[in-house]
Formats: C-alpha cells, sequence, structure tokens
C-alpha cells in the first residue's frame, strides 16, 4: 500500500513540475500533451440560439404557445433536424435578409402561426443574468413578416 501512496505523490511531483516550469520556459507557455489550458480561453463567449414558439397548427390553437421541439409527436422530426433547419434560417437571414417558407412547409399547415426568436447569450459580462431574447420572424395569417 505504501508502494502506491508514493507512487501517486511522486507522478503528481512530476506533473505540477512540468506545469510550472512549462509556464516559464515554453514559447508558449504551456507543453501540449500536459496542459492546454488556451483551449478553454478560445472558447465562445458569445452563443446564439434559434428557437420557434407555434401559436397554432392547422386548426388547433394552443392555450399557451409551444416549442416546435416539444411537438415531435406531431412532426416527426429530431432536434438535429430542427436545429439544421434554424441553421438554414440564419444562414439565410445573414445572407439574403429574406426568409422563405420552404424550410417549415413540410409541417406546418396552411393556417398555421408561429413566431421565431433569437437568445444571445454574453458571458463576457461579469454580472451575467439572462439572456437577450428578440423576434426574428413572424408566420401569421399566411404573411411573413420579419424584424431586424
Amino acid at each position: 500500500m505504501k508502494f502506491y501512496k508514493n507512487f501517486v505523490i511522486f507522478w503528481s511531483i512530476i506533473y505540477l513540475t512540468l506545469a510550472f516550469t512549462g509556464r516559464f520556459l515554453s514559447k508558449k507557455k504551456e507543453w501540449y500533451p500536459f496542459f492546454r489550458w488556451s483551449l478553454y480561453s478560445k472558447s465562445n463567449d458569445k452563443l446564439e440560439v434559434s428557437y420557434v414558439m407555434v401559436y397554432k397548427l392547422g386548426d388547433s390553437i394552443f392555450e399557451k404557445p409551444k416549442k416546435l421541439k416539444t411537438l415531435e409527436a406531431l412532426h416527426h422530426l429530431s432536434s438535429a433536424d430542427i436545429y439544421a433547419e434554424y441553421l438554414k434560417i440564419n444562414e439565410d437571414f445573414e445572407n439574403n435578409k429574406a426568409f422563405n417558407n420552404l424550410f417549415f412547409k413540410d409541417f406546418f399547415k396552411q393556417n398555421s402561426e408561429y413566431v421565431m426568436f433569437k437568445k444571445k447569450f454574453d458571458l463576457r459580462k461579469e454580472d451575467y443574468k439572462e439572456p437577450t431574447i428578440t423576434k426574428q420572424l413572424e408566420f401569421r395569417n399566411g404573411k411573413i413578416k420579419i424584424y431586424d
């Protein structure tokens, strides 16, 4: 048992020695196989997430709007498919500043109403409380309204 205690202590000392010497002696301030702190410093501090709230689906009117992802029993789309559609829509917005209803055409019937929102998370703030939510587009009465 004493061997294992010494083994753990020995390798811990070696690992910490590599960490501290790498911090001061290497060009990149770290030695890759042992430490990779810069990996965490390069992660996104801004995040945007789109989602659709459905108010009316064909002739069915919901009391409270429902997220498109929760209606999986009706549309049989996986979360990955829905996310891919959101990416297509956002790309279309950025490139063309337009939206065609072809993305959701298969699922939404003639009299459907929905609103697409975008949540923006800004994690650079020290006292981060909640995301900013903005409307991207609204589809009501067969008409599409796009928000800036």
